[in-house]
């Protein structure tokens, strides 16, 4: 997905130990973001996604509605604040 005015650019972490099934294209239900990469490993029930997410949120904004967005699907969200783009 292609965002308009993307300012900054956070590293995202989702782990799911039974929530929601986590996919490669879960970041695709997150509005207002685009994914630059990501990668995700699978051991049994336990799931990991790494994903270089850019959105024009403030990084403090944006690590809020992650996690909450997370929270909603069952999942632990870690967010790590990147560059400014701009």
């Amino acid at each position: 997905m292609l965002v308009s005015g993307v300012d900054h650019e956070s590293l995202v972490i989702v782990l799911s130990a039974g929530g929601a099934q986590l996919a490669p294209d879960a970041f695709d239900a997150l509005e207002g973001s685009s994914v630059c990469w990501a990668r995700l490993e699978r051991e049994g029930d336990a799931a990991c996604l790494a994903a270089r997410v850019r959105h024009a949120d403030r990084p403090e904004d944006f690590r809020a509605r992650v996690r909450r967005w997370g929270a909603a699907r069952g999942w632990s969200v870690t967010v790590a604040p990147g560059r400014a783009l701009r």
